[in-house]
């Protein structure tokens, strides 16, 4: 293995562990690799304009703009109530209600964050008011949030799909199954939690008040069947179908519900802009980088050694998750998708038979858990600044929680089944 290329994929993952914008880090190792092989530079800069090339790269932008204005225009609270109703009742109260409105809204909004930051003011606020412990309340609610971005709309699995060139469709499905798989094993321990401690929160409605939550939540509901099913039938493109779950969110709010403060749109399309931008100047980054690791032969070297270091698939899959947990706790997890996918995908296809759908659920949500690690887990930040307490306590909180989204990951991984049915069945996959 080349010792410069060894050294300089060195320097960038301690450049981004010590604070240093990944995009610059990454670019800035890229570059000095080219100048000191003597590369011409113009081939770095047509390198990452060919990179973003991409007319479904335009879905990631829309997907989050559709997620902002879902969350801008009032759909949280209806979200939150119709839960309430359905699941509230059973012991475990209010945390069965968390999971089940992260489920609802990860439909619409397809990322961790966006969940976190949207229910989670209210799902702690009125957990805290019903006498739910802070630990149970901060664990729960961060640990719902996974199944965001596993759940189609999908923006890390739109990411994965592109620069794997797998289907996004074929992504999408496969995500379905392990997304309820999630929700249930999270639902069975707040059930043992929820008998244990005592809590039990919501008295049964009756079906008519149960029946009138749902109206009101169905505009929100349908968010995800009109995506998928759109995509599945072949009514659109997924840049298409984003475009298309932006002006149905933007229905929603400002029709269904009128519920969109249109004064605060002009800031909201800023900072989607924003985000985006900086999200795509990684993106071409880490694929320049990656394009660097190709030249250099590391992904040839690395592939060659697993290769002849793994004899079972199994084996390969269960080392490759241990390394994705532990490097998602300290990278950035776009990064981790963008630089592994493509040089741990082909490997894993034609050494190994598997499943390239399968194997893109299985990255992206072991990738997506190093959120809920410390140093680089976001998500704890953002549930940080809304309880004022230290990142270690939210920390701990969410520890026990791993448990079953461990359990789950394992069982997505090593029952291929649950994974490939939906998109076999649509004729997607091997």
């Amino acid at each position: 293995m080349d010792p410069l290329l060894l050294g300089l994929l060195i320097v960038s993952l301690v450049l981004v562990m010590g604070g240093f914008q990944v995009a610059f880090a990454l670019g800035a190792c890229a570059f000095f690799y080219l100048i000191v092989n003597d590369f011409p530079l113009s081939l770095a800069a047509q390198e990452m304009a060919l990179s973003l090339d991409k007319f479904t790269f335009m879905a990631i932008p829309l997907f989050m703009l559709a997620g902002m204005l879902m969350n801008l225009g009032g759909i949280t609270p209806r979200i939150f109530r119709f839960a309430n109703l359905a699941v509230g009742r059973i012991p475990g109260g209010l945390g069965h209600v968390n999971i089940a409105a992260s489920l609802i809204f990860a439909g619409m909004s397809g990322s961790v964050l966006a969940d976190v930051a949207g229910l989670g003011p209210m799902q702690l606020k009125t957990m805290k008011e019903n006498g739910y412990k802070t630990d149970f309340a901060i664990g729960i609610t961060l640990a719902s949030s996974a199944i965001g971005p596993i759940l189609p709309p999908s923006v890390p699995m739109v990411l994965f799909a592109v620069i794997a060139e797998v289907s996004v469709v074929g992504m999408f499905l496969g995500g379905v199954l392990p997304a309820f798989l999630i929700a249930g094993l999270l639902m069975c321990y707040v059930y043992i939690v929820g008998k244990r401690e005592g809590y039990f929160t919501t008295a049964w409605g009756g079906w008519r008040a149960l029946a009138g939550a749902f109206v009101v939540a169905l505009p929100a509901l349908l968010t995800p069947v009109i995506i998928v099913g759109g995509m599945t039938f072949g009514v659109f493109s997924p840049t298409e179908a984003a475009a298309a779950a932006v002006l149905y969110a933007f229905f929603i709010a400002a029709v269904i519900y009128r519920d969109l403060p249109w004064r605060e749109v002009p800031q909201l399309f800023r900072s989607v802009a924003i985000s985006a931008t900086k999200l795509l100047f990684v993106i071409t980054t880490a694929l320049l980088f990656g394009w660097v690791l190709t030249v250099g032969q590391m992904t040839q070297d690395v592939a060659s050694y697993l290769g002849e270091t793994f004899e079972s698939g199994w084996l390969f899959l269960l080392v490759l998750i241990i390394v994705l947990l532990v490097l998602g706790a300290v990278i950035e997890n776009a990064i981790l998708l963008l630089i592994l996918a493509p040089m741990l995908l082909p490997i894993a296809v034609s050494n190994y038979g598997f499943d390239p759908i399968h194997l893109g659920v299985v990255m992206v949500f072991a990738i997506m858990l190093g959120q809920y690690t410390p140093p680089m887990g976001l998500s704890l930040f953002i549930i940080r600044d809304l309880t004022g307490l230290s990142l270690v306590r939210v920390s701990v909180a969410v520890l026990p929680f791993l448990i079953p989204l461990i359990a789950a990951l394992l069982i997505m991984a090593y029952v291929p089944a649950l994974t490939l049915w939906l998109p076999h069945l649509a004729g997607f996959g091997q």
